[in-house]
């Protein structure tokens, strides 16, 4: 399990025997896929570090649900909440998914024994925020065929492999509805630009769909 903690951020700033702390407070758990590993509104107690596979962060008023971020491997889900008392959206898996789980009152510990580490982990945590929010409002202000061109790009690539979101999740991540999703995905293969089998989602002509984010 030692080689897991080498994917803890900046890992290299931390002294021998802040590693070997990480190695005795933390543990690495695997989950099913979509299995919740926290829900909204329950008692924060961890941070989370994605070793293997996807998970989505969704927040829900009311009657509205949107899917937040989809982090991955390498990805840290919860230094935005170390100092709430209550998580602030709910995390589920989209795959089979090792993470690492680290007790936020350590990881609170930590960064007050090396400050270094601490201001380089809210720099990396701030940097993430920053660039989900702009992508969150320029979706915002696209039609729908704009929003759907703008998910194919950002989650049909290596990158984001095999997550096999739903069309209600497609439709939770850009904000509009299932049956708009469902038309426009035909709309694009009708038109060659993407294909389809099942879940999975393959796009054609990359410079297409940047031409319809640019117009819509």
């Amino acid at each position: 399990m030692k080689h897991h903690f080498s994917c803890i951020p900046f890992y290299d700033i931390l002294t021998e025997q802040e590693q070997i702390c990480f190695i005795e407070n933390c543990s690495v758990v695997d989950f099913d896929c979509r299995e919740a590993v926290f829900k909204q509104g329950s008692f924060a107690v961890n941070i989370y570090i994605i070793l293997e596979g996807y998970c989505k962060l969704t927040f829900q008023t009311n009657e509205k649900k949107r899917i937040v971020f989809i982090p991955h491997k390498g990805e840290m889900i919860g230094k935005d909440y170390m100092v709430k008392t209550h998580y602030p959206y709910s995390v589920h898996t989209l795959t089979k998914t090792k993470l690492m789980i680290i007790p936020k009152t350590f990881l609170n510990d930590i960064c007050l024994r090396n400050p270094d580490f601490y201001v380089k982990l809210t720099q990396m945590s701030e940097s993430n925020m920053l660039k989900t929010m702009e992508w969150m409002i320029n979706l915002g202000f696209k039609n729908i065929e704009g929003a759907v061109a703008m998910f194919l790009m950002k989650f049909c690539n290596t990158e984001y492999r095999n997550i096999d979101l739903s069309r209600t999740e497609i439709a939770e991540v850009i904000g509009y509805s299932r049956e708009s999703v469902i038309h426009t995905l035909k709309k694009f293969v009708s038109e060659n630009l993407i294909s389809t089998k099942g879940k999975e989602i393959h796009v054609i002509d990359r410079e297409k769909l940047e031409e319809i984010i640019k117009y819509s």
